[in-house]
């Protein structure tokens, strides 16, 4: 015989599987939207939305390359020694013959990437070669997450070397980074080289960047920091417009004069890396400075270039964009209105001119750095 439930024990089961059917009504239209929301373009409601395939964001990068003219006769290349195959090296302290843990080079990346992009083809490029004649210098490497110091490859190893160089003769070696995936590993990337030289001497280096590509561009990260502990005893050496306040600046070449010459000037270039389609929505440029003596005043005005085509020109010789007569580095932040275009902004070179009150003394910069805002659709 079929029992007969009370009617308030009817009540409460109708009403525990109706609450249950609309949440699980609810989430699948929670669902539902959200994976509509991936589309291009969603209709629905009052109003139109739509994705983009990079969203807006304000992406930053030093200037890499440098060429003084502060002395006023010709151009001195000033730039990051291991940013570019230039012969302009960074040479090691002295290795052991043999590898150890201990024992290593270490160089952390730039970030100027949008997150959450797929990379592919990316690769460690790192050129070298022995001290001297008749020695040999080996190396393998490790990849890290930066930010947490996390091993996520490992390419070579103590017994199988990625590769040696027995000659003087400076080569490149290039390593497929198959575990860097995406722009937010790529933004977070460390790699540290161990080595040995077989006359316990030093190696030279010229250069050490990630290259790759995106759906939407190629890219190249520069290092950084470097970090030399080949010896066991680590240094570390940042490059000196990448980073503000980490004790490491770039000083001018030359002393400046004491008004403003179109002779005398610091040409700095940068890398952006903005994919092509993208719209610029604003764009500026910090430069940190303060003369290399303290008590003087120095001044400073700039002139925007894609290659030789002057883009812009902010302040001038009789009204400067500033002057600092302090002790600390300015904060100098100035607005690019005229940098809208993506071809301009990927070939953006700055031309600064500057003066030093006193003459004959040189200028300290901490800070030269691109600021892009942009989103592609």
């Amino acid at each position: 015989m079929r029992r007969q439930l009370p009617d308030s024990l009817v009540s409460r089961r109708e009403l525990r599987w109706a609450a249950l059917a609309g949440a699980a009504a609810a989430s699948f239209t929670t669902v539902s939207l959200a994976l509509a929301g991936f589309n291009s373009a969603t209709n629905g409601g009052p109003g139109t939305y739509t994705s983009k395939r990079i969203f807006p964001g304000i992406r930053s990068g030093a200037a890499w390359t440098v060429r003084d003219a502060s002395g006023g006769v010709s151009e001195t290349t000033a730039d990051d020694s291991l940013s570019y195959a230039d012969a302009v090296l960074k040479t090691t302290g002295n290795w052991a013959t043999i590898f150890a843990s201990n024992r290593y080079v270490e160089f952390d990346f730039n970030s100027p990437r949008p997150g959450g992009v797929a990379v592919s083809s990316a690769q460690f490029n790192f050129r070298m070669a022995a001290n001297g004649a008749g020695e040999t210098a080996c190396f393998y490497l490790e990849v890290y997450r930066a930010s947490t110091s996390t091993l996520i490859g490992s390419h070579g190893d103590a017994s199988n070397p990625v590769a040696c160089n027995s000659t003087i003769l400076q080569t490149t070696y290039s390593t497929t980074l198959a575990e860097v995936t995406n722009t937010t590993i790529l933004n977070d990337l460390r790699v540290r080289v161990y080595g040995k030289e077989s006359g316990s001497k030093p190696m030279k280096q010229d250069l050490a960047t990630v290259t790759g590509s995106t759906p939407y561009s190629s890219f190249t990260q520069y290092e950084k920091i470097y970090r030399d502990q080949s010896t066991t005893t680590p240094t570390t050496t940042n490059w000196s417009l990448a980073t503000s306040g980490d004790g490491t600046v770039y000083v001018s070449a030359s002393n400046w004069a004491t008004t403003f010459s179109t002779l005398r000037y610091m040409k700095l270039t940068f890398d952006p890396g903005v994919p092509s389609g993208s719209v610029i929505t604003s764009a500026s440029v910090d430069f940190y400075y303060k003369a290399n003596t303290s008590g003087d005043t120095v001044c400073w005005y700039f002139e925007t270039y894609n290659g030789a085509t002057l883009l812009g020109t902010h302040g001038s010789s009789g009204s400067p964009v500033s002057c600092n007569s302090t002790s600390s580095f300015s904060t100098d932040n100035v607005t690019l209105s005229e940098l809208t275009s993506v071809t301009d902004a990927n070939s953006l070179t700055i031309k600064v001119y500057m003066k030093d009150s006193t003459g004959s003394r040189k200028s300290q910069a901490d800070l030269a750095q691109l600021n892009v805002n942009y989103y592609l659709d």
